[in-house]
């Protein structure tokens, strides 16, 4: 798509209308307005590595947010053990771990994978092998969960 863009007070604008325009804008040809940058100096388009700079960024904070949601789903077992800790509880302590013992080990898949998936990412060379990264938790087949 064709998009025109200037800068006004230090300000990127765009638009894909030539006539709201003024007659200093730039044309470029994008795929998305997202790609088109005002570094302080000049309007260009992102490079390939910005891209993926950001798309990396991206596929992390999305990663922290899934990995998050899964663990909140027995962060409770994790208050009950620290609370018998305080307590100097120990007999309970050893107690609860073996009650959760499945969860414990699935949260500790979790976050084995969630590394995984931080090093996946970060060595990620091109945009497609990250587009092709799916940040989705597979139980370990040998696990379950009570």
């Amino acid at each position: 798509m064709k998009i025109y863009a200037w800068v006004e007070n230090q300000q990127l604008f765009t638009t894909e209308d030539k006539n709201l325009a003024p007659s200093k804008a730039i044309e470029f040809e994008v795929e998305n307005t997202n790609d088109i940058v005002y570094d302080g100096s000049q309007i260009r388009l992102k490079t390939q590595d910005e891209k993926l700079q950001e798309l990396k960024a991206q596929k992390l904070l999305e990663l922290k947010t899934y990995v998050a949601s899964l663990l909140a789903q027995n962060d409770y077992i994790i208050t009950k053990i620290a609370e018998a800790q305080i307590q100097n509880d120990t007999a309970k302590v050893e107690a609860l771990k073996q009650q959760y013992s499945t969860q414990l080990q699935q949260r500790e898949a979790i976050r084995a994978w969630n590394e995984q998936m931080k090093q996946s990412i970060n060595n990620a060379k091109s945009l497609d092998e990250l587009l092709n990264l799916e940040i989705k938790f597979k139980e370990p087949t040998n696990a379950k969960t009570t």
